[in-house]
């Protein structure tokens, strides 16, 4: 079964980030996905240190992340980046987690035409670390939100880039069975 990794960059518990992330986890599960859903915030890790062994904190997920065949990383917008607790985690991560592998973007913002610059910041990063972000990319806006829900248009949007994530992992998936080694 494909896993895919959902990672929620807010420390919020109760942030907007939080709950895109669990909609999208709910609606790879009810596809038929393996997924599992690792917030930043419940972590608690110290400042990354290139100098320390601090892959020993999350050696736990390591495993984890190198077995998920896809990922959905999604962040609150500060400032027009991402979250500061996001990156720090990514810095405890190796390349070799995210080579090849497909990930989709999602970023909550304050604003209706913001979370561009946030976008390809997180593109930016991910890329280097030679992963494939899909071009479906995701921005939803807090004040998308109506008494706690989003409308049909924005949730379509979010469906866009489920539908992009699975759909690079099984052309994936399908050619690492073709290939004869």
């Amino acid at each position: 079964m494909t896993t895919i990794i959902l990672i929620n960059g807010s420390l919020n518990p109760s942030s907007n980030t939080k709950k895109i992330i669990n909609l999208m986890n709910n609606i790879l599960v009810k596809q038929g996905y393996s997924s599992k859903v690792i917030n930043v915030g419940d972590l608690e890790l110290p400042l990354f240190n290139p100098n320390t062994n601090n892959n020993a904190i999350i050696s736990e997920l390591i495993e984890d992340l190198k077995q998920a065949k896809g990922f959905i990383i999604g962040s609150p917008e500060y400032h027009g980046g991402y979250s500061g607790a996001l990156k720090n985690f990514i810095d405890y991560l190796n390349s070799d987690i995210f080579i090849n592998k497909p990930i989709g973007l999602v970023v909550l913002t304050g604003g209706i035409k913001s979370g561009i610059n946030t976008l390809n910041s997180l593109r930016i990063v991910l890329r280097s670390m030679q992963s494939l972000v899909i071009p479906q990319q995701v921005a939803i806006s807090e004040k998308e939100f109506i008494d706690n829900n989003l409308p049909l248009q924005s949730k379509q949007r979010i469906l866009s880039v489920i539908q992009g994530l699975t759909m690079y992992i099984n052309l994936i998936n399908k050619k690492h069975q073709e290939i004869t080694y």
